[in-house]
């Protein structure tokens, strides 16, 4: 009789209070003035999360007052099991990262998120890797790295 009270009430909160799932966590991010949300659904072959974000915030201040509200939700809303998580970067002033398991947030400024192109990295990681081993004279001129004008004088042309 306790264990099925016990389940009735556990059934109860996990109806009125949300799942830490990818919607809440976009809304939160919404909510605290989060900049250029970027959500990445990973392939199941990563095995690494099952999505990445980037957003970007302000100021230095902002950062890390959204990182720490995403992380006192998710201590809040967190299931049962679910293994505590911190705050990667607090000594940096432009990025933080949390990774909740199944979800990756990575907080930057809008400068520093220029630099590393994460977005770039995990969505065009596959097509940058085969633009890498075509030979300069089947790529378009867009993309070849470091032309010039006058410098395609040398590339094979095909006929």
């Amino acid at each position: 009789m306790i264990l099925f009270t016990f389940k009735w009430q556990q059934q109860e909160i996990n109806t009125i209070l949300p799942r830490f799932n990818i919607d809440l966590v976009v809304a939160l991010l919404r909510q605290e003035n989060a900049k250029d949300i970027c959500v990445i659904q990973l392939s199941p072959e990563m095995k690494y999360c099952d999505y990445f974000i980037i957003v970007s915030g302000f100021s230095t201040r902002h950062l890390h007052a959204m990182a720490n509200y995403m992380l006192k939700m998710y201590k809040h809303l967190k299931e049962e099991g679910r293994a505590n998580t911190q705050i990667e970067g607090k000594e940096t002033e432009d990025w933080l990262c949390i990774d909740f398991g199944n979800i990756v947030v990575h907080f930057m400024l809008p400068e520093t998120r220029e630099v590393y192109e994460l977005e770039k990295l995990w969505t065009l990681g596959p097509y940058d890797d085969q633009l890498a081993q075509m030979t300069p004279q089947f790529l378009p001129e867009d993309f070849i790295l470091g032309l010039t004008p006058n410098s395609s004088d040398h590339l094979e042309t095909r006929t």
